[in-house]
């Protein structure tokens, strides 16, 4: 059975910026070029996992107009549950800012955010554990 929606993005995040690292270590050993097949992977890549993180973001602000307390396990106070969701969506711009100036420093980033979602999704009972 499929897990809850973030927690399916935030694995497919987790992939694709390992996969990012990787073709960019790549594009490095090569010199960095402007153009070539590795120029173009990373790139691809880089567009697959931007396009992810829309779609987090979109799933988290969603979650705000029903029930944000499924989504993060924090149903009262509000303030925690806001304070979640915001942890959540940094998380979000600081994967997309490494994509573009950091890409070494995206597989932990984007393993601690697949953590992160987990936990709160645990906490809420909305993944077994």
């Amino acid at each position: 059975m499929p897990g809850p929606p973030l927690l399916q993005l935030a694995q497919e995040l987790e992939w694709l910026g390992c996969e990012l690292e990787y073709y960019g270590h790549k594009h490095a050993e090569e010199g960095f070029p402007q153009s070539g097949p590795a120029w173009e992977t990373f790139c691809e890549k880089q567009r697959g996992l931007l396009v992810t993180t829309d779609k987090i973001e979109r799933e988290v602000k969603n979650a705000v107009r029903y029930n944000p307390a499924r989504l993060v396990g924090v149903a009262y106070p509000l303030e925690d549950t806001f304070n979640s969701m915001a942890d959540l969506i940094g998380a979000v711009e600081e994967i997309k800012q490494c994509s573009v100036f950091a890409v070494h420093a995206l597989p932990s980033r984007v393993r601690a955010f697949t953590k992160m979602v987990e936990g709160y999704l645990q906490a809420g009972g909305g993944v077994a554990g």
